[in-house]
């Protein structure tokens, strides 16, 4: 037999090349920089067109021309003429005589001393009334001029003229005032008595029967009280010899006068 051939030699093993290098990781592009906030700037305001005025209207152009002057009014009529009196007699009270002495300036301004001293007046009406009324009738003087015995009116009670009891009511109504604005005023009366001095001061008052309770009536008292106590009102203008013809009278005050 042909003997095997050698093996060949073992081929020499070729040099391993080099691996190739990995090319390096490429860089992430740069980010992108915020764009700046930008400040807002104020807006400023715009001016508004001015309205140019409309042409006026013919009606307009009218009402602005101004119209004709107005008429005067017609003059007022004459007044008519005033009625005559009629001739029946009058039964108003005499004129009141003024007072000898001012007023003190106490009383209320509605209403002047006449109408105050109605009240007062008409009470010593009355009380010259009666006097006469209840005097003795007088016996004809003798010879000599003197009185018969049992005649004539006593000593100090002689009669009030009008004209006396009109100073008397006037100088009390100077010093007395009552509240206008009281309720029912017209309708209240209170009557007092008096004591009189010899030289016209009344130096005391009492009530002609009891003081009233009824409180419109009390302050109605209080206020005539007051009057003739009032120092500023005194001495009443009376001669001595009448003195005692006031101390028995009654004063009746009814402020109805007072009242509008």
């Amino acid at each position: 037999p042909t003997p095997a051939p050698p093996p060949d030699p073992a081929a020499a093993p070729s040099p391993t090349p080099p691996l190739p290098t990995p090319p390096l990781p490429v860089p992430p592009p740069p980010a992108p920089t915020p764009p700046q906030p930008q400040q807002a700037q104020p807006e400023r305001p715009q001016q508004p067109e001015r309205p140019q005025p409309a042409p006026p209207q013919p009606q307009q152009q009218a009402a602005a021309q101004p119209g004709p002057p107005l008429p005067l009014p017609p003059p007022p009529a004459p007044p008519a003429p005033p009625t005559p009196a009629s001739t029946a007699p009058s039964t108003a009270p005499p004129a009141r005589e003024p007072a000898t002495q001012p007023g003190t300036g106490q009383t209320p301004p509605t209403r002047n001393t006449a109408d105050r001293s109605q009240s007062v007046l008409s009470t010593l009406e009355r009380l010259r009334a009666a006097q006469q009324q209840n005097q003795p009738p007088r016996t004809r003087p003798t010879q000599g001029g003197a009185p018969a015995a049992g005649g004539g009116a006593p000593s100090g009670a002689a009669l009030l003229t009008a004209g006396e009891v009109r100073g008397v009511s006037e100088r009390i109504s100077d010093c007395w005032s009552v509240d206008a604005g009281m309720l029912g005023l017209d309708q209240i009366v209170v009557e007092l008595r008096v004591d009189i001095d010899p030289g016209g001061v009344i130096r005391n008052v009492r009530p002609a029967s009891s003081i009233p309770s009824e409180p419109r009536a009390r302050a109605v008292y209080e206020s005539a009280r007051r009057a003739l106590l009032d120092q500023k009102c005194s001495p009443l203008p009376v001669p001595r010899e009448k003195i005692p013809s006031l101390n028995a009278a009654t004063f009746r005050f009814n402020p109805r006068g007072l009242v509008r």
